[in-house]
């Protein structure tokens, strides 16, 4: 008997944990790569996204990009940071700094007001930045160029 309550039980709690992920997965987060609606800076590869918000320059269609970065939400950054640039938010500082201090440069310029960011993206064709799908979606004049990351961001 207590075998058999203890078997339910298991039974129970796994169907609970499926139904908790089949919900988590049916509304999935994503962190779009977006641009203005008439800039023509096509899709860009992890890799030289990456490179590009890590202060290295990135050249397409004869125009240098410019990254700007989206602090308008805590976790949009934190998921930014740790899943598309690898790194946490200090080590992520710390690089921008040294390669700033040894090669020059400037740091991507960082918004905390999303409607400013916005506008910086519609007038300047040759800036890029990142924000929610559901972000993109309030927005015009904008247009994504890539998913960075998709997945549950609880």
């Amino acid at each position: 008997m207590l075998l058999k309550k203890a078997q339910m039980m298991v039974a129970l709690a796994c169907c609970c944990c499926f139904s908790i992920d089949a919900v988590a997965q049916t509304n999935p987060s994503r962190v779009l790569l977006v641009c203005g609606i008439e800039s023509e800076i096509p899709p860009l590869s992890h890799t030289e996204v990456r490179k590009l918000f890590l202060g290295l320059p990135i050249d397409k269609k004869g125009q240098r990009l410019k990254p700007l970065r989206n602090a308008s939400d805590p976790l949009l950054t934190e998921v930014f940071l740790q899943k598309v640039i690898f790194m946490s938010k200090r080590k992520y500082e710390g690089q921008l700094v040294a390669r700033v201090f040894r090669l020059g440069g400037v740091r991507p310029k960082v918004y905390k007001n999303l409607d400013e960011l916005v506008d910086v993206l519609q007038q300047s064709p040759a800036t890029v930045s990142y924000m929610w799908s559901d972000q993109l979606e309030q927005t015009t004049n904008l247009k994504s160029i890539g998913v960075l990351w998709e997945g549950s961001a609880q």
